[in-house]
């Protein structure tokens, strides 16, 4: 019984766990270009089931393994594209399939975003709207000088005095390296990033986030009752801990 209240209780704490990622989520369905997360979880502690039955020398031989919990193993983002939202706007850029921003932090490392509602600083630079440079193929940023540039599909800026900068739109083999910053912004850990191929840029376009409230709140229902039932046991196997320490010495 004492094992069942540890399995149940790290029931518990996953459920708790999920539900607090679909609250953010939801607390981010009108983020542009936000992606969803979802919690993965896995059985630990497993151990081998014996009994000496199925043995003809009566010693114990194994028959199976039982998982004693359960364990958050991962959280994976969805990098599912969100829907293209036009605004008309010159500078909002939305990225139609595969591919990030180049952004540059005030710490000089590099940041990678889908999030394309960009401005123009006071220096004449094109940035994000917490005030980022933007940057081209040479890992530079872009001076624009001006709110009403003309951007073409494959990200190429034409410039005041007609010459050109190409923004770096940048992919990755496996987006599951990217992490998350804060800010709607990624950084990777491991690898490289590759040049974006399979994308058009839309000028005047925005992605919104690629949540469905929907699902995610019938997902909020499903671990609500995940979590209750967890806790139902709990409270049974309380009771009865509390009646074998209380009653079965009377006997």
């Amino acid at each position: 019984m004492i094992r069942g209240l540890y399995t149940a209780a790290t029931g518990m704490i996953v459920q708790e766990r999920k539900m607090e990622n679909v609250s953010q989520n939801l607390a981010n369905v009108d983020t542009v270009s936000f992606k969803k997360q979802e919690v993965l979880a896995r059985a630990y502690n497993n151990v081998t089931i014996s009994n000496r039955a199925s043995s003809p020398n009566n010693r114990r031989a194994p028959i199976g393994q039982m998982q004693l919990g359960v364990i958050v193993d991962d959280i994976h983002t969805d990098f599912e594209q969100g829907v293209l939202d036009k605004t008309g706007k010159a500078l909002d850029l939305a990225i139609d399939g595969q591919g990030f921003f180049t952004i540059l932090l005030p710490n000089g490392q590099e940041a990678y975003s889908r999030d394309g509602s960009f401005a123009v600083s006071r220096d004449g630079l094109l940035t994000t709207k917490n005030g980022y440079p933007v940057l081209d193929r040479q890992l530079q940023p872009i001076y624009v000088g001006r709110e009403d540039v003309a951007i073409d599909e494959r990200g190429r800026i034409r410039l005041m005095d007609g010459t050109s900068v190409q923004l770096n739109i940048v992919d990755f083999p496996d987006l599951q390296t990217l992490n998350k910053l804060g800010e709607n912004m990624y950084r990777v850990e491991a690898g490289q990033p590759i040049e974006a191929e399979d994308f058009v840029l839309r000028q005047g376009f925005l992605e919104q986030s690629n949540i469905n409230p929907l699902d995610e709140l019938v997902k909020m229902i499903e671990i609500s009752r995940s979590f209750e039932s967890n806790q139902r046991v709990i409270q049974s196997l309380d009771d009865t801990l509390g009646k074998a320490a209380n009653e079965v010495g009377r006997l």
